[in-house]
């Protein structure tokens, strides 16, 4: 199990260049990935998002990489910017222009430029590998977060089971005191003008809507289900998704058949853990 919310970045030098690497995960359905690069290093984009497809199944990625400090800059001036200038200058005043005051001049953030920097081969490898290191920390980051959430998942699914064997036992007394019940008042009726056999049909009609048996039953399997889906590698977090749903609408179920109070209480306990359990589905893979 992993999480799909996770960070992780790395610092490189190239020559006289320092580089951030850095990779984001984010809850999403899908996988979507999103690079943002130098136009330098635009070439080795599908590369990187290559390589995150080998770790990332599902999730929004977010991966950056940043020229932090480049120690031999080279600016330019844009000598043909300030020759536009002078002559745009001198077409409206009609003589030529001369710079008398350059603060002026260089205060225009356009005056300067930096020429744009060009990888070798080489630095491409250096790149693609540290990139590779840096996916493979964020994965490790994505499966211990997953430990956490697979521990809470199991606090909750335990949890659960245990209202479920409090909920049978509420059911075995209530069918023994719906039998005493309708023992005692069966006792009480007059049976010359009502037929007995109709009677019996319409009362065992009426047990069975409130036989709840069965929605216990399903939510044990599916419980049983989301355990043995927790534990497989691949992406899991839609089939869990799933299986929550199911079993919020048996619990639902039982929660409007039962005629006693006390399961209608332990079925909102239960409906709490799976809220809990629904919170933390969004973050798996």
């Amino acid at each position: 199990m992993k999480s799909m919310t996770a960070s992780a970045f790395r610092e490189l030098s190239i020559d006289s260049l320092n580089l951030f690497l850095e990779v984001k995960g984010y809850n999403h359905r899908f996988l979507e990935i999103k690079i943002n690069l130098p136009d330098t290093l635009s070439s080795i984009e599908k590369e990187i998002a290559r390589e995150i497809k080998k770790f990332v199944k599902r999730g929004f990625i977010l991966f950056s990489i940043k020229i932090t400090k480049d120690h031999l800059t080279n600016y330019k001036i844009n000598v043909p910017l300030i020759m536009n200038i002078l002559e745009e200058i001198g077409r409206i005043t009609g003589k030529e222009e001369n710079i008398w005051d350059w603060k002026e001049i260089l205060a225009n953030p356009q005056i300067f430029y930096v020429e744009n920097r060009f990888f070798r081969d080489e630095d491409f490898s250096n790149l693609l590998t540290e990139t590779k290191i840096l996916l493979e920390e964020f994965n490790r980051i994505r499966e211990e977060e997953g430990k956490s959430i697979f521990e809470a998942l199991e606090r909750s699914l335990d949890k659960i089971e245990s209202l479920l064997f409090l909920i049978k036992k509420e059911e075995g007394k209530w069918q023994k005191e719906a039998k005493e019940f309708l023992e005692r008042k069966l006792k009480e009726f007059n049976f010359k003008d009502i037929d007995e056999n109709r009677l019996y049909q319409e009362l065992s009609l009426l047990l069975m809507k409130t036989d709840i048996n069965e929605e216990i039953i399903r939510i044990e399997e599916f419980v049983r289900r989301f355990k043995n889906e927790m534990k497989k590698e691949e992406s899991i977090g839609k089939t869990l998704e799933f299986i929550v749903q199911e079993i919020h609408r048996e619990v639902n179920t039982l929660s409007s058949k039962t005629a006693k109070t006390s399961v209608m209480f332990y079925a909102v306990d239960i409906k709490n853990e799976l809220e809990k359990i629904r919170e933390l589905i969004l973050n798996v893979e």
